[in-house]
């Protein structure tokens, strides 16, 4: 009976870590900011779709439109049934990457010091896109240690 529980504990753990997406590189992610004159901050920032895997059943991949969304999470898609729910599965996996993501680029670089504002999120072919306002006005460092690019 031990044996039996430990084979099957194992193979959950396993399992679950075989759907886990591994870590982007970060030459896949986009991350560009800008300064208004009247010091707002925003920014762009966008991670590739996570690729199906070898052996994935189903055409699922984008999962949704792509449209808004947010932390709050996604409503409606599960009654749609079972190939739905594994597409918003996939949906939700990538929603928490691209948060995942931009904790880790905004942390690393200092953009955002008090959080942020999402002003949009949408998906393209390849790849998911968010758009944010920084909750603080830029301060002269910001505007040193992040110039415009035109």
């Amino acid at each position: 009976m031990k044996k039996t529980l430990l084979v099957i504990t194992t193979s959950l753990i396993v399992s679950a870590c075989a759907h886990r997406p591994g870590p982007l590189d970060m030459d896949e992610i986009f991350f560009e900011t800008q300064i208004k004159q009247d010091g707002t901050k925003l920014f762009a920032f966008s991670i590739p779709l996570m690729k199906p895997r070898e052996g994935a059943k189903g055409g699922g991949g984008r999962g949704g439109r792509g449209e808004g969304g947010g932390r709050g999470g996604r409503g409606g898609q599960e009654s749609r049934g079972g190939s739905s729910k594994k597409s918003s599965d996939s949906s939700e996996r990538m929603t928490e990457q691209l948060y995942a993501s931009l904790d880790e680029k905004l942390d690393a670089t200092g953009y955002c010091q008090t959080g942020f504002i999402e002003i949009d999120t949408h998906q393209t072919e390849d790849r998911l896109h968010l758009l944010g306002e920084c909750n603080e006005t830029a301060s002269e460092l910001d505007r040193l240690d992040f110039p415009n690019v035109n």
